[in-house]
């Protein structure tokens, strides 16, 4: 079933501009995911959240334009709706960077499906 990702407490309560792809708010959201790229697999925590993308931290570096599919589940209590939800995604890294201990890599969600 693919849909809309709903709607949680907003980080900042504002829509972006930025870089064209953020045109959606942004949800603060630490979520553990695995995603898989070709044959490799990484480890991530979601930073944030929102329609059409996801901020990873990771311990490694994943490049731009790096195709990604990444299974990720949203616990109840974060849904506020007494259900918990699991959303299959697929898209690429559209911008990566690094921080003290920790690599970041923002992803353009370009399919979904709740399971």
């Amino acid at each position: 079933m693919s849909g809309h990702i709903p709607k949680l407490e907003s980080e900042n309560g504002k829509e972006g501009g930025e870089e064209g792809f953020r045109s959606f708010a942004r949800y603060a959201l630490n979520l553990p995911v695995r995603i898989l790229s070709g044959t490799e697999e990484f480890h991530a925590i979601t930073e944030n959240i929102s329609a059409n993308g996801v901020l990873f931290r990771l311990e490694k570096c994943l490049p731009v334009d790096t195709p990604i599919e990444f299974l990720m589940e949203i616990p109840e209590k974060a849904l506020g709706n007494g259900c918990a939800a699991a959303a299959h995604c697929a898209g690429r890294i559209v911008r990566s960077y690094e921080e003290g201990r920790n690599y970041f890599a923002a992803a353009i969600i370009e399919e979904y499906r709740f399971q």
